[in-house]
């Protein structure tokens, strides 16, 4: 088994507190944990209004590359646009992507992209309907009252209550934005795809279809909703650490 270092990156609305409970488990297990806040996200202050994909990417691009070796770079959700660009940049640093109930985009797509292409013909998703534009449509908020019932289904409600103090506002643009792949560099990747079964987010089965248009070496799943690092963080940091075997 040998050591990796982590670079775990948090979703939209969330910040790098949502990593508390896993960096612990895979730190004891010898590994090293990155995990950044992204710009206009926790203690990465930015305004909302200046927040871009492009913004996301640079930062963490700055991060991998002041990093000694290779990393095995994780995304969440939203982020798994961001990581797939940066690795695109940075493929001779990149150890392995794995995204985690993430958006696995193809060339050129966003992540509203991805939503649409992924429900097809079905009715709207929860996530879309609970998403509250500002009057600027700069950023987008979810109501308090869902916040719980969609993200943290399964979380223990200690946990949960904390995750909603923490909850934040999430810049628009990084999520209308398409994402810029060149497919031979991408293909060349090694990436897994962790699919969390009680996701209430992104559906178990449009977490199937984005890896159906993007392929993944490996396809995991495990029991949990779409936070998986509150509420199923041992057995997350376990198919982490598996990696190092």
């Amino acid at each position: 088994m040998s050591p990796i270092t982590f670079v775990l990156v948090h979703g939209a609305w969330h910040s790098s507190s949502c990593w508390r409970l896993v960096t612990p488990l895979l730190i004891a297990k010898g590994h090293t944990v990155y995990a950044p806040d992204l710009p206009g996200h926790g203690n990465n202050a930015l305004p909302l209004n200046k927040v871009s994909l492009k913004i996301y990417v640079a930062d963490l691009h700055t991060l991998i590359s002041s990093i000694t070796g290779k990393v095995v770079l994780v995304g969440h959700s939203m982020s798994g646009v961001v990581i797939s660009e940066v690795a695109n940049l940075l493929p001779e640093k990149i150890a392995h992507l794995v995204y985690v109930c993430a958006y696995l985009p193809c060339h050129n797509e966003s992540v509203f992209d991805l939503i649409s292409i992924i429900r097809s013909h079905e009715p709207m998703t929860a996530i879309e309907l609970a998403m509250q534009l500002s009057d600027d449509k700069r950023s987008c908020t979810i109501s308090s009252a869902d916040i719980i019932p969609l993200f943290y289904n399964l979380t223990p409600a200690t946990q949960a209550n904390l995750a909603l103090a923490d909850f934040g506002s999430q810049a628009t643009l990084p999520l209308a934005t398409k994402v810029s792949l060149n497919p031979e560099i991408f293909s060349s990747l090694k990436r897994t795809y962790i699919c969390c079964s009680k996701d209430k987010v992104i559906p178990l089965h449009h977490q199937r279809r984005m890896v159906t248009r993007q392929s993944c070496d490996t396809l995991l799943q495990m029991e949990a909703d779409h936070s998986p690092f509150f509420s199923n963080p041992a057995q997350l940091a376990a198919l982490l650490d598996a990696l190092s075997s």
